[in-house]
């Protein structure tokens, strides 16, 4: 399976890829160059000083991770194209990027989206938050973190809906499932556990154990692009 941890910064996804590899030993993160790395190289202008032209680039190096990738490896990715779209959103909402630059983005997501099998998302939760960590990549505006994880959730919410605003075709012919992995470490990888065998390998329809909840009208929701 090709599967992405998506999430604000600083909400543990590297931490959780670690754990997941030491679980799951088949796996291995993406070779080709992490998003991090991506914006040492290139010098680019990231968080809320974002712009089209470092969104641009950034998205094109994660939509090619997942298009280049075997179909058939067991890869994780440390972000996804969908972590672009929704940084691009909160950089529109600012005025910092176009209303037509959007919508290309959102074009090129859901045509990216089919190559991914899982999208793993960390949130922030009141029963396991988690505390901010400054870094080289991580913005230190205040409440940046969670304005982005209110639109992770708002988006995670569209795709529970079936809505194909940001998500390609529909569950069963395009969209890569959407699960929420959240608690502390060990809770993490035991969430995670009931999604993914022994083996490695996705459950089939007749294994789920877990049904996610789809109708939950306090979820957020996100501006139409349409």
């Amino acid at each position: 399976m090709k599967i992405a941890v998506i999430g604000a910064q600083c909400t543990g996804k590297t931490t959780f890829i670690n754990d997941f590899i030491e679980r799951w030993d088949k796996y291995k993160l993406c070779e080709t160059q992490r998003y991090s790395e991506l914006i040492v190289e290139k010098g680019l202008t990231i968080n809320e000083n974002g712009n089209e032209e470092s969104q641009k680039i950034i998205l094109n190096s994660l939509a090619d991770q997942a298009i280049y990738t075997p179909k058939d490896s067991h890869t994780l990715f440390d972000r996804s194209v969908l972590d672009n779209l929704v940084y691009t959103m909160w950089l529109n909402a600012q005025g910092n990027v176009s209303d037509s630059f959007v919508r290309e983005t959102i074009k090129i997501v859901k045509e990216s989206l089919i190559f991914y099998d899982v999208l793993l998302f960390l949130p922030i939760t009141k029963m396991s938050p988690v505390p901010f960590v400054e870094g080289t990549t991580r913005s230190s505006k205040a409440g940046f973190r969670e304005e982005i994880d209110f639109m992770f959730k708002a988006m995670a919410k569209q795709y529970y809906e079936n809505d194909t605003t940001y998500f390609p075709f529909d569950h069963d012919t395009g969209s890569p499932a959407i699960i929420e992995i959240f608690g502390d470490r060990e809770q993490r990888i035991e969430l995670a556990s009931m999604y993914v065998n022994k083996e490695g390998d996705s459950y089939t329809d007749a294994d789920t154990l877990i049904q996610i909840e789809e109708d939950d009208p306090e979820k957020p929701t996100l501006l139409d692009f349409d």
